[in-house]
This record gives C-alpha cells, structure tokens and sequence, in this order.
C-alpha cells in the first residue's frame, strides 16, 4: 500500500511538471521520474530496469533515450518553469540560497560528448581529469529534509556555443532573484568572491 501512495506521488507530480506538453513526453517524464527514484541511479539502463516492462530491456532503453534526444527546448523550458511554480510554495519567508560551482569527474571517460577537463574536488591533490563543470542552487526550507534545486546546469567548455563559466554564475543569481522575488540570504563558496558577481542582478 505505502509503494502505490509513493508511486502516485511521484506520477501526479509528474504530471504536475509535464502539464501543458503532448501525451508522450508526460509518459515519458512520468517513466523517468519514477525510474529515478526506483531504480535510485541517474544511469539510463537501472532507470529502465526500475520500469520492469514486459518487453526487452534494450528496447526501453532505445525508447527512453529517444524521447530524451527529441526533448526540445521549449519542452525543457516548459517543463523547468512547471517545476519551478510548484516548488516555490516550500520557501520560507526569507530562504537561504546555496550556490556552488563543482564538476563531475568521469576520470575513466573517453568518448563522452565534449568531455571537457576539470578539477577533481574529491581527491587528494585536486587531480586534473576529464569530466563536465556543473553551477548548481539550492534552497533550504523549513520541512523538507533534503534542500530543493533551483538551478542546475552540466556544462563543458568544449561545447558548441559555449561563452563562458561566468555566464551560468550570473544566470544562476538572476533565477534566484526572479524566482522569489523577495529578500533572501545567499551563500556562496570562495569561487563567487567577485564584485561583478555581488552586484549581478
């Protein structure tokens, strides 16, 4: 009974976030959610298996990695925006903001999609390996246990109509400050110490 609840949680707020797209993208970001937190793995394979279709599992795969390839960018805009309205109802009266610019190593990885290099944070000596920057926001509130994303964006330098990391810092500030729409506290690590970051609005 407590995995049905879950399970029509997790596809109403779906619906909530796919509202005004066609049905088969509200499927298909209905699937991806639900393999998600099934499956616990972002991987694309253990999201599919999470599904436990009666069909062979290459075949979700194939399916799920095609609507994500045909995923437009209106569709992606649409679909952050729906998020972003349902999600602003949780922040306190004056919430704190968290940014942070960090990476993904994939130190093994070779024939990912513009792998760029990046600084590994987790290791000992701060290593150079290949991997992807990622700025990312958060926002604490008063219930939920785990804080909230705002922002997200995986970027590499390599990419085509890349401009610059500084670009995404800004852009991340300005979601903020458009998102609430009132005072709030923001904390930042020692990368953001810029003047032109302080007095981005």
């Amino acid at each position: 009974m407590e995995l049905y609840e879950t399970k029509r949680e997790i596809l109403n707020f779906s619906k909530k976030m796919s509202s005004g797209l066609d049905k088969p993208t509200v499927k298909f970001i209905g699937d991806i959610q639900y393999g998600l937190s099934k499956g616990g793995s972002c991987l694309i394979s253990e999201i599919s298996r999470a599904l436990d279709e009666k069909i062979k599992l290459r075949y979700t795969i194939e399916r799920l990695c095609d609507n994500l390839n045909n995923l437009n960018d209106s569709e992606y805009v649409k679909i952050e925006n729906n998020y972003l309205q349902e999600v602003i109802g949780y922040f306190k009266e004056e919430p704190i903001a968290i940014f942070d610019d960090s990476d993904i190593a994939q130190r093994y990885g070779r024939c990912f999609e513009d792998i760029d290099k990046v600084i590994d944070a987790s290791s000992q000596n701060k290593e150079i390996v290949n991997g992807y920057h990622v700025c990312e926001v958060v926002i604490l509130t008063e219930k939920e246990l785990q804080p909230i994303s705002v922002y997200s964006r995986i970027y590499s330098c390599k990419s085509k109509g890349f401009k610059s990391t500084k670009t995404y810092t800004i852009e991340s500030i300005k979601r903020v400050i458009s998102l609430l729409q009132r005072k709030c506290n923001m904390v930042f690590d020692r990368g953001y110490d810029d003047n032109k970051m302080l007095k981005s609005k």
